[in-house]
């Protein structure tokens, strides 16, 4: 059957069928639900949304995916018109690759990003907040402040350099993750600033800490451990004691430390890339 790729109706089709697919595979991956309707693709049987594509333009050259197929509906090319509808959209705009991105113990998305010759990169753990160790030593030498628009350099350099981004490349990502509800706070050893720590304010109650590095220069003296701890006590303070955050897998230097601080693993995902 050939399927007509459309444009969304309304955010709840989408946070129904988000809904359908995770109850039905055992699952928990989540679209982001301000972003429907600047860069996706749907589907519908009549007025039921049977597929969805969310696409994260976090690069100019690669695009991040997240794709569900109603359960009823699956081997019948909805997931192949979707990608095919995104790739002819990414193809005008330069990206040269996509990366999907599903959850660990999805045996259906494993199953379908084999047959499209995806390859995979790297499994990501999801890890929550169980109990937090607050107590940090005082330490008057050492702060984090909330950044201000004159460390936008700083951050963009020591994101880039952590996490092996070009200068642009890190300022693209920075871009696409800057909103109003996310803060940005920069450690500071001496005066000097050693790192960064962003945050995405989900709720009133929930946060998402991402984009945490220290500069590889001033690594190995535990800036890391009190940067955590202490943006773990400034969202403690603002309400939001439900946290989460995500780290890679064969990274274990931060898993140790996130660990130390009361994170647990909570899931899996895993990033396969296929070129565009």
């Amino acid at each position: 059957m050939e399927w007509n790729v459309t444009d969304v109706k309304q955010t709840t089709d989408v946070l129904q069928l988000e809904k359908c697919v995770n109850d039905h595979d055992g699952i928990e991956l989540k679209v982001a639900a301000d972003w429907v309707g600047e860069n996706d693709f749907a589907i519908y049987d009549g007025e039921q949304l049977i597929g969805y594509l969310q696409a994260f333009a976090y690069l100019p050259t690669e695009w991040e995916l997240n794709v569900f197929v109603d359960p009823n509906y699956r081997k019948q090319g909805i997931f192949t018109a979707l990608v095919e509808a995104a790739r002819a959209r990414a193809t005008e705009a330069g990206v040269e690759a996509f990366t999907f991105v599903i959850d660990d113990a999805s045996e259906s998305g494993q199953a379908v990003l084999e047959g499209l010759g995806a390859e995979y990169r790297m499994t990501e753990y999801n890890m929550i907040l169980k109990k937090a160790q607050l107590f940090l030593k005082a330490d008057p030498d050492f702060e984090l402040r909330e950044a201000t628009a004159d460390d936008r350099p700083f951050i963009v350099e020591t994101l880039g350099k952590s996490f092996g981004n070009t200068d642009e490349e890190a300022e693209s990502i920075y871009q696409a993750i800057e909103s109003d509800d996310r803060i940005t706070f920069i450690g500071v050893a001496s005066g000097k600033p050693v790192g960064v720590i962003r945050a995405y304010l989900a709720s009133d109650t929930q946060a998402s800490i991402h984009a945490f590095a220290v500069r590889p220069e001033a690594q190995g003296n535990g800036y890391g451990k009190k940067m955590l701890k202490l943006m773990v006590q400034a969202l403690f303070r603002s309400g939001r004691t439900q946290l989460e955050l995500d780290v890679e897998t064969d990274n274990d230097r931060a898993l140790d430390l996130y660990k130390e601080a009361g994170f647990v693993v909570h899931r899996g995902y895993q990033f396969h890339v296929l070129a565009v």
